[in-house]
């Protein structure tokens, strides 16, 4: 069954990306990216038709027991994705950091990143609501959830960048789950996949609707790890996040060799 979940979810995904390309082109929703190249813009909607088709099938053939997961996960990604979708249509590049939506926010001037973090932070109170156990669990869950969706939209600067650092992180993420939560993680696998050359090559973008929600599937995921490992993966989301508000994780990248490596590779 897990490894038809992956299946059902890439050829779905091959069979639905060239004609969400052609809706985009055709309307003009088209974005540069980073070389100056017009491309089509938030192709991670992708993840939401996944999340509702494998839902739908998760929802019919499990037990009652296993609804609460299964719609704390379909939660989280439309809800994310909803924001994300509206950062890609009216988001702009003049407010950097979170700390730069924060001040706007101060002053009353409402931008699609101060709007994602509210947004985004509420999301996260109300999951971590769901999935903890006492209050410990429950700040570090909150962490994780909120971090993680604004650690992989970090890594979204480059083709091909935030879908290898969910492949990365995600893949290892499977020796220690299972039942519901391996299916649904399988299944943004094999989309993850399915969708990769295109971005990797430059020829369209995953936009912030994409990463939102490949985010929150890692954060969702990873509260449901022993608390040594999630003080672990809280600590560094923690740092990452803090580094990235004072300096460039391209940078970064880019002076390290297996880094640079990992992140050139597949381009061409």
């Amino acid at each position: 069954m897990k490894y038809l979940t992956l299946l059902i979810s890439y050829f779905l995904i091959k069979l639905i990306i060239p004609p969400i390309e052609g809706l985009y082109i055709n309307s003009g929703f088209v974005k540069q990216n980073y070389k100056g190249d017009l491309i089509p813009s938030s192709m991670g909607i992708i993840f939401v038709f996944d999340i509702l088709i494998v839902s739908l099938i998760l929802l019919k053939i499990e037990s009652k027991a296993n609804y609460i997961q299964i719609l704390t996960f379909m939660l989280g990604v439309l809800t994310m994705a909803f924001i994300g979708l509206i950062d890609d249509f009216l988001g702009r590049d003049d407010v950097k950091g979170f700390k730069g939506h924060i001040k706007m926010l101060i002053n009353s001037r409402l931008t699609t990143g101060g709007l994602k973090a509210v947004f985004g932070g509420l999301v996260s109170v109300l999951i971590s609501l769901i999935v903890s156990s006492n209050t410990v669990n429950f700040l570090i869950n909150l962490i994780i959830i909120s971090l993680f969706t604004n650690f992989i939209n970090l890594l979204d600067l480059r083709p091909g960048r935030a879908l290898k650092g969910f492949l990365i992180l995600s893949i290892p993420a499977l020796f220690f789950v299972s039942s519901i939560i391996e299916l649904i993680l399988l299944s943004f696998i094999g989309a993850a996949l399915a969708y990769l050359p295109y971005d990797i090559k430059g020829k369209s973008m995953l936009g912030d609707i994409g990463s939102n929600s490949l985010g929150i599937i890692l954060g969702i995921i990873g509260t449901t790890f022993p608390l040594n490992i999630k003080a672990i993966i809280a600590i560094f989301l923690i740092l990452a996040n803090l580094y990235s508000e004072n300096y460039s994780i391209s940078k970064l990248i880019s002076s390290n060799k297996i880094l640079s490596f990992i992140d050139d590779l597949g381009r061409g």
